[in-house]
């Protein structure tokens, strides 16, 4: 793209709808914000419909409002910087001490971060569905099906009712033979891939429970959700699957986790026990 989209915009202005036009007012005084929003939020924000926001990136002869979002993020790039400042933290000119100072901060404000973000009543409703629950399936895409195996084997040292499924293939399978009783805990930063929005119409058609732990309210997944778990970074648009995203939602788990053992120590620690006599006979 020869002018940037911020130009380009401008340039287009006139021919723009009504609602297009709206579109384009919020992201000329929301430049910064827009490269993190979702596109619900935006179409929430501009009081129009999804659809227009979608039909207004094409007509900026782009793929999608992701594409949008880049071509955001590029236009607001320092001439010359080539990328390298797109988080603003690590810099070529940084010495190693200084760039461990920064990751180690910058992860400690991400956890801060979650910690606010995370409601008690979302907890409260996701433990009290997992506790209930015939099978927990634990579930995500890319980075995120990750976090979901980490969930799996941080959970099942103290119940059996835990699971994973990395393949997609299996994943409809198991998704297609859930229970009334059953519980997917799925792990989605935008909450607005093709593959969570499937997993969440076989999960809903099967009488399954939602458990969604993502970045944005009002994600295209959380209206299938019975609870949401929000958490993660402002992530731009060229970062993909941030380690801080990582950690945030690992976090979530460990939250999931510890309200769990707290309502039956008991329990859990029997089969705390268990695992870890079995597991000692693995050690030379």
């Amino acid at each position: 793209m020869e002018k940037n989209i911020l130009a380009l915009m401008l340039q287009k202005y006139d021919s723009f709808t009504r609602s297009e036009r709206k579109i384009v007012d919020y992201v000329l005084e929301h430049q910064k914000e827009t490269q993190y929003i979702s596109i619900t939020d935006l179409s929430a924000e501009c009081e129009v419909a999804v659809s227009t926001v979608s039909l207004f990136c094409r007509k900026l002869k782009l793929a999608g409002f992701n594409d949008f979002k880049l071509e955001l993020a590029r236009a607001a790039l320092p001439a010359g910087s080539g990328g390298s400042q797109l988080t603003g933290e690590v810099l070529p000119e940084d010495s190693l001490g200084t760039v461990m100072g920064k990751v180690l901060h910058a992860h400690q404000d991400e956890l801060n971060n979650a910690y606010h973000m995370l409601s008690e009543a979302a907890v409260i409703r996701a433990v009290d569905l997992i506790r209930g629950a015939g099978q927990v399936v634990c579930l995500g895409q890319g980075n995120h099906s990750v976090v979901a195996l980490a969930a799996w084997a941080q959970f099942s040292t103290t119940t059996p009712k835990f699971k994973t499924i990395q393949d997609s293939h299996m994943q409809t399978v198991v998704l297609s033979t859930l229970t009334e009783k059953d519980v997917v805990l799925y792990f989605s930063h935008s909450g607005a891939t093709h593959e969570v929005l499937d997993a969440a119409e076989v999960i809903r058609g099967r009488g399954a429970k939602l458990i969604l732990v993502t970045r944005y309210l009002n994600s295209p997944a959380s209206a299938y959700a019975d609870t949401v778990l929000l958490c993660g970074p402002n992530e731009q648009p060229f970062q993909f699957g941030s380690s801080s995203a990582f950690i945030a939602q690992m976090y979530v788990v460990e939250v999931l986790l510890s309200e769990f053992v707290r309502r039956d120590p008991e329990s859990a620690e029997r089969n705390r026990q268990s695992v870890g006599k079995a597991l000692t006979q693995k050690c030379v």
